[in-house]
C-alpha cells in the first residue's frame, strides 16, 4: 500500500506508546467519577467517544493536506487536543449549548452538524451555513454557537445563553472553551463575573496548553488558573485534557452542578 505523508505523517506511523503515560492513564480508570462515566456510557457510549476522536483527527488531516497542497492557505487544528472537545461534548445533554473555538471544530459535528459544513466554510462555497462569507460557522439548531475570532469573547455570549436557561427554568447548561492565554482578556472575566453574580449554569473549560498569542507565558500562570474559580466564588474542577474519560467525568460533574442550580463552573484541562 502506498503511504501518503499528508494522511500518514511520520509522527503517526512511528508513534510508540510511552509506558509511564499509559500506566498513569490506566491507573486513573478506577477513580469513582471515571467509573460513573464508564457506567453511564456503556459499550456504545465508549465506541461513540472513539468514533469522535477518529472524526476529529480525520477532519484535521484533511485540512492539513489541503494546506500542504495549496487548496487553502491556513487552517486551525485541534490535533493533540481532541479529547478535551470530544469528551466534553459527549457529557452534555441534548438541549445544552456549546461555544467552541476554531481549534474545537470537532464540537460542531459531535453536536450534530455535518462535518462537510467545516470543509464548505474553509472552501468558502456558497452552499454552506455562512454562504461562503466566513469560516467561523455554527448552527443554533444544533446548539452550536459560531466561534468568534477574538478568543475569549464567547464566555459572555455563553453566559447570556446560560441566563436564558435560568430565566426559563430549563435544566440546561452552556459550555465554552478558552485557552490559557485568553484568560487574560476582559471578556472572559466579564462573563465569569456575570455567571458568578447570577449563579448561571455556565461551564468554562480552560485548555492550558501553554500556547498564547500576544500573551507572555508566566511561570505563575498555572497557579493563577487554579485559583481562578475561587476568585469568582465558582466551582473549580481539574482534569487531564488528554484523558477523554477524565474530561467526560469532569464535564458530567459540572453539568450536574449547573443543573442543580449551583451554576458556574470553571474546568482546567
Amino acid at each position: 500500500m502506498k503511504i501518503y505523508p499528508a494522511y500518514d505523517p511520520p509522527e503517526y506511523r512511528e508513534w510508540q506508546p510511552d509506558p509511564k503515560v499509559m500506566a498513569d492513564y490506566s491507573a486513573r480508570m478506577g477513580e469513582p467519577e471515571i467509573e460513573k462515566s464508564l457506567q453511564s456510557l456503556g459499550e456504545q457510549g465508549l465506541e461513540n467517544l472513539y468514533r469522535g476522536l477518529i472524526r476529529a483527527r480525520i477532519h484535521d488531516i484533511t485540512l492539513k493536506r489541503w494546506v500542504r497542497t495549496g487548496v487553502i492557505t491556513k487552517a486551525w487544528l485541534g490535533t493533540g487536543e481532541e479529547a478535551v472537545t470530544v469528551g466534553a461534548c459527549h457529557a452534555l445533554g441534548d438541549g445544552d449549548v456549546v461555544g467552541p473555538m476554531i481549534r474545537n471544530a470537532a464540537a460542531t459535528f459531535e453536536r450534530g452538524l455535518p462535518m462537510e459544513e467545516s470543509f464548505r466554510s474553509y472552501l468558502a462555497t456558497g452552499d454552506g451555513v455562512t454562504k461562503g462569507r466566513d469560516l467561523h460557522f455554527g448552527d443554533l439548531k444544533y446548539g452550536v454557537v459560531a466561534p468568534i475570532s477574538h478568543v475569549g469573547d464567547l464566555v459572555p455570549v455563553c453566559a447570556g445563553f446560560a441566563l436564558s436557561f435560568q430565566l426559563r427554568q430549563e435544566q440546561k447548561v452552556a459550555l465554552t472553551w478558552v485557552g490559557d492565554g485568553s484568560t487574560r482578556t476582559g471578556a472572559v472575566h466579564e462573563g465569569l463575573s456575570l455567571a458568578s453574580a447570577r449563579r448561571l449554569p455556565l461551564i468554562v473549560m480552560v485548555q492550558d496548553n501553554a500556547v498564547a498569542l500576544g500573551t507572555r507565558r508566566d511561570p505563575r500562570l498555572d497557579d493563577s488558573l487554579r485559583g481562578m474559580a475561587a476568585s469568582y466564588g465558582v466551582t473549580g474542577l481539574e482534569c487531564d485534557g488528554n484523558h477523554i474519560l477524565d474530561v467526560h467525568a469532569c464535564v458530567r460533574q459540572a453539568r450536574e452542578i449547573g443543573g442543580d442550580g449551583e451554576g458556574r463552573v470553571v474546568l482546567l484541562a
